[in-house]
């Protein structure tokens, strides 16, 4: 064999394995598709779920309270407690169903999920969804978003929290910002080792799809994540 052959052997070789690489690369990210997919199937079938039985129980016993005794205090009091609980559920059922996101758009799907984060994280937040990064890749921003603003509402301590997303060179830029506590130097992947699942998934996901997230300390304190979430 000549020199010549065996280099036009060595590069049909690469492009088989090139190809191969590619073809493994879209049964991956058609896996992540149907994950994900699975996922938010899931989610729904909870929402429903609590949209047709605990919140619908809590909205009956709310009027049962109003009319059993109106005006002593205990009555009120508890009236005033199932208020807010039902305004706890109402919230976690928009920031769960995907359907918010269908019908009214990535930015109200957002504030439900940033609403219901300040309830439980005792925060103030702040949301800018730039017009010309709305698109195919919402449901992959609302999902990846909303795992990082519940991490932030369980984890951070933070006062304050910053949610943005922006249009990049064929990408979706989001970025979750707060003033909490930080994160130390390559805790990310410690907590991909420790199996912090939510975590893991929206890395798994987005490296999948060619995109990636990264979590940092800034100079002056608190967390910054930011996803690169690939357009399509």
């Amino acid at each position: 064999m000549t020199g010549d052959d065996e280099l036009l052997r060595l590069r049909r070789e690469v492009g088989e394995l090139r190809a191969e690489l590619e073809e493994l690369r879209n049964e991956r990210a058609t896996l992540v598709a149907q994950v994900l997919g699975a996922e938010e199937r899931e989610r729904a079938r909870v929402a429903q779920a609590l949209h047709d039985e605990a919140l619908q129980s809590l909205l009956a016993a709310h009027q049962d309270l109003l009319e059993a005794a109106p005006g002593r205090a205990q009555v009120t009091r508890a009236h005033e407690i199932m208020g807010d609980a039902i305004d706890r559920v109402r919230d976690a059922v928009s920031a769960l169903h995907p359907v918010i996101l269908e019908r009214r758009g990535l930015e109200v799907a957002l504030e439900a999920v940033c609403a219901q984060a300040e309830r439980q994280g005792g925060f103030s937040s702040t949301l800018n969804v730039a017009p010309e990064a709305v698109g195919p890749s919402d449901g992959l921003v609302f999902s990846v978003a909303r795992e990082l603003v519940t991490n932030a509402a369980r984890h951070s301590g933070a006062g304050r929290l910053g949610v943005g997303v922006a249009a990049g060179e064929g990408n979706v830029i989001l970025t979750v910002s707060d003033d909490g506590r930080g994160i130390e130097r390559g805790r990310r992947d410690e907590a991909l080792d420790e199996g912090h699942v939510g975590l893991a998934s929206i890395v798994q996901r987005l490296e999948a799809l060619g995109g990636s997230l990264e979590i940092e300390t800034p100079a002056g304190g608190g967390t910054r994540a930011v996803a690169t979430i690939p357009v399509g």
